[in-house]
């Protein structure tokens, strides 16, 4: 055997990798447990109310309640343009304009008891929102417009939350970063469980096996 294999050098050649090593896992594991913390408390909301979306059939939980109510809105002057019509709306409504959206629906022939007829154009604006929102529907030129006020109760706005459909994008953009955060430590927990050099088998059949079960629920619903 050569006795440079004994050598000061040569083993203190062969603990870098493991040292470096050491240290990726202790800085990857504080990173973990950071991200796992400032995500905990988006995680109990998804988690409960994915619960209640879930059961509430079966458990015969509250689904939540929304109210609706109709209002015409008056001006002076027929709105001019989509953006002013929503402008108006919005200053009508105490809203930022950040939360109010807008579309056109350009005039198309339709149907109506089987003879052809052009539709009009018509404007829809929105307001945004989980627990309070509204839809205004306009045809141009009339000086009136139909508001749909819908306001949710507490369970109500939680499930919009989860699903994502007030529409706002800060809270989209905090729900990607949640989403982001998932997948971050799904991988980093699985790096960690391992050790980089734990039973390396076993770790690839329970991955495996969670991904078939998932595969195989999903399946069924599809």
């Amino acid at each position: 055997m050569d006795a440079s294999s004994h050598s000061p050098h040569a083993a203190g050649f062969r603990r870098v990798p493991r040292a470096k090593q050491r240290a990726f896992l202790r800085r990857l594991r504080k990173l973990h447990a950071w991200v796992g913390l400032s995500g905990a408390a988006f995680g109990l909301l998804f988690g409960l109310t994915g619960f209640l979306l879930n059961h509430r059939g079966v458990l015969k939980i509250e689904a939540g309640q929304i109210q609706e109510r109709r209002v015409t809105v008056a001006f002076a002057e027929a709105p001019a343009s989509p953006e002013a019509l929503a402008r108006a709306l919005a200053a009508r409504f105490d809203v930022p304009t950040s939360r109010v959206k807008w579309l056109v629906k350009t005039p198309r022939p339709g149907r109506v008891g089987g003879a052809p007829v052009q539709v009009a154009e018509q404007w829809t604006v929105v307001f945004l929102g989980h627990a309070h929102f509204a839809t205004a529907t306009y045809a141009p030129g009339n000086r009136t417009v139909e508001l749909e006020q819908r306001d949710a109760n507490l369970i109500q706005a939680l499930k919009r939350l989860h699903k994502g459909d007030g529409g706002q994008v800060a809270w989209i953009l905090v729900s990607d970063a949640f989403a982001g955060a998932l997948v971050f430590l799904s991988l980093s927990g699985t790096l960690l469980w391992t050790r980089l050099s734990g039973p390396k088998l076993l770790a690839a059949g329970l991955a495996a096996g969670g991904l078939v079960l998932a595969l195989l629920v999903g399946g069924r619903a599809w």
